[in-house]
């Protein structure tokens, strides 16, 4: 089964029933997705590009139970849902700017049997100012949401101190991190980490960005637009 070979491929480990759970969202998703708009990925590339793209970043986030862990710009669910199924010992919070996006990404996966999930709609730079949120998480995951710059000004003001930032890029992202050190320091972030990986069965290519949050956000941050 190309799901199950891939978690093994990317040194992760999953049982029958997290598998099935992650396989029958991608059934309500390509069924919606004929009526709603919820991604532009062929149905033939859910697994590698959704299911696999997303668990990468299971490769760095931190162990232990009890993590709170938020997906910014979550969309279908992604990479926030097929964490939530790896990672049942951690809060996982879907949240994006589209009500009807997180809503079916956040009941439907309740209903493959993900009680770990919640989500909100909203905006990340207007719920970092908010006494609820801001500096809460330990985790911020995103991918494909932003170029660099704006996306670590989304991010980390969400990230408690000791927490880290983590972020899915493709090619290019060199030209997206250069120049913001400054930003980065703004932020309370530290030096980011980069881990390269191949999609199992592809010649793709991801980079997993991870950013330390070593100190608090400036208050000005994020700018709100």
């Amino acid at each position: 089964m190309e799901l199950q070979q891939g978690i093994e491929a990317l040194g992760l480990s999953a049982s029958d029933e997290q598998v099935d759970a992650m396989l029958t969202y991608l059934e309500y998703l390509d069924r919606t997705n004929q009526s709603f708009n919820l991604t532009r990925i062929p149905r033939s590339d859910f697994v590698r590009l959704h299911l696999l793209d997303s668990l990468v970043a299971l490769q760095v986030i931190p162990k232990g139970a009890g993590l709170s862990i938020i997906d910014i710009g979550t969309g279908a669910g992604f990479p926030g849902i097929p964490i939530a199924a790896l990672r049942p010992d951690c809060h996982v919070t879907l949240l994006d700017s589209t009500a009807k996006k997180v809503r079916f990404a956040s009941d439907t996966g309740r209903s493959c049997g993900l009680a770990n999930l919640s989500g909100i709609h909203g905006r990340a730079e207007m719920l970092a100012h908010t006494a609820e949120h801001r500096e809460h998480y330990d985790v911020v995951t995103s991918r494909a949401v932003a170029g660099f710059p704006v996306l670590i000004e989304w991010m980390l003001p969400l990230v408690r101190v000791g927490g880290v930032a983590v972020a899915l890029k493709g090619s290019g992202y060199e030209d997206e991190m250069a120049g913001t050190e400054g930003l980065l320091r703004d932020l309370g972030g530290g030096a980011p980490s980069v881990h390269a990986c191949v999609l199992p069965g592809s010649d793709i290519e991801r980079h997993v960005i991870v950013i330390p949050k070593v100190r608090q956000t400036s208050k000005q941050l994020p700018r709100v637009k």
